[in-house]
């Protein structure tokens, strides 16, 4: 995002929610969503309508499907809620609001994943 002179042009025209899509998820999608809900928006990410990149450096290597995955789980669980494209165009006919989880939830069921496995 632009940041605040964008966000009062969306505001002019009573936008409350940003919907995500593009490449990279881990650069402009998630600085996006991070930025988007320090100004108060609603952010959506679309999981099929944005990629990553493999990464590699001193600290490690992480496939882009890897990195797609963590980074969509973190958008989640912090900033964003994370669907489908389908699933978005489903919510705006049925005028729904996609569901999102929080960082509490998401760490109880991430050790509950773990436990099961």
């Amino acid at each position: 995002m632009e940041g605040r002179r964008q966000a009062v042009r969306l505001r002019q025209h009573d936008i409350d929610t940003v919907t995500l899509v593009g490449y990279m998820t881990n650069n402009c999608v998630l600085a996006s969503a991070v930025e988007a809900e320090f100004l108060g928006f609603k952010t959506e990410v679309l999981s099929d309508a944005t990629g990553a990149i493999n990464l590699a450096d001193d600290a490690g290597f992480a496939d882009a499907k890897t990195v797609h995955t963590t980074l969509l789980t973190l958008l989640n669980s912090n900033w964003a809620a994370v669907s489908t494209t389908n699933a978005w165009t489903d919510a705006l006919e049925t005028q729904q609001a996609l569901e999102t989880s929080d960082l509490g939830s998401s760490a109880i069921a991430g050790m509950a994943h773990l436990t099961r496995a």
